[in-house]
C-alpha cells in the first residue's frame, strides 16, 4: 500500500530528532499490551530497540534518554504492507512488517504530527532539505 505523507513543503525530506526514555517507554508498552493495542506496543518496542541499538544515549538534567536523528520523507508516497491501514495501527498486528516498513509507518506518524499517538516518543524537526523542485515555489499560486 502506498500512503501519502501529506506535509505542505517545498522540500522532499526533513531530519527529526527522535527521543525516548526507556522506563517510560516500557511502561507504555505494557499499558498498550494490557489494552490490546498491539500495533502501538509493537511500534513503540521497535523504536525503543532501534534507538538503544543504533542511536545515542544522552543525559538531560540527570535523566538518561536514547535518541537518533532520522530523515523522513515529506509529501511523498511511502510503501507499506498492502494490508496495513495506517489509521488503525493501534490494534493492527505489525509483527510481519520489515524494518523499512516500520520506519515508513513511523515516518507517516511523525510527519502527520501524530507522534503523540505513541505518547512517550518525542519528535522534533531539526532540518529541512533544500527543495529539489523544478518549479520555483515562489511562483506557484495556492
Amino acid at each position: 500500500m502506498k500512503i501519502r505523507a501529506d506535509f505542505v513543503t517545498n522540500s522532499s525530506s526533513a531530519s527529526f530528532i527522535l527521543m525516548l526514555k526507556d522506563d517510560i517507554a516500557n511502561s507504555y508498552i505494557e499499558l498498550y499490551k494490557k489494552h490490546a493495542e498491539t500495533g502501538s506496543a509493537q511500534l513503540l518496542s521497535f523504536v525503543r530497540d532501534k534507538l538503544k541499538q543504533d542511536g545515542h544515549k544522552t543525559e538531560i538534567d540527570g535523566i538518561e534518554c536514547h535518541y537518533t536523528i532520522k530523515t523522513f520523507n515529506l509529501g511523498k508516497s511511502l510503501l507499506l504492507d498492502a494490508d496495513l491501514n495506517p489509521e488503525q495501527i493501534t490494534t493492527t498486528d505489525l509483527s510481519q512488517l520489515t524494518d523499512d516498513q516500520m520506519w515508513n509507518l513511523l515516518n507517516w506518524i511523525v510527519v502527520k504530527g501524530r507522534s503523540s499517538d505513541l505518547n512517550c516518543l518525542g519528535a522534533t524537526v531539526v532540518g529541512i532539505a533544500p527543495c529539489n523542485c523544478e518549479v520555483d515555489p515562489r511562483t506557484v499560486k495556492c
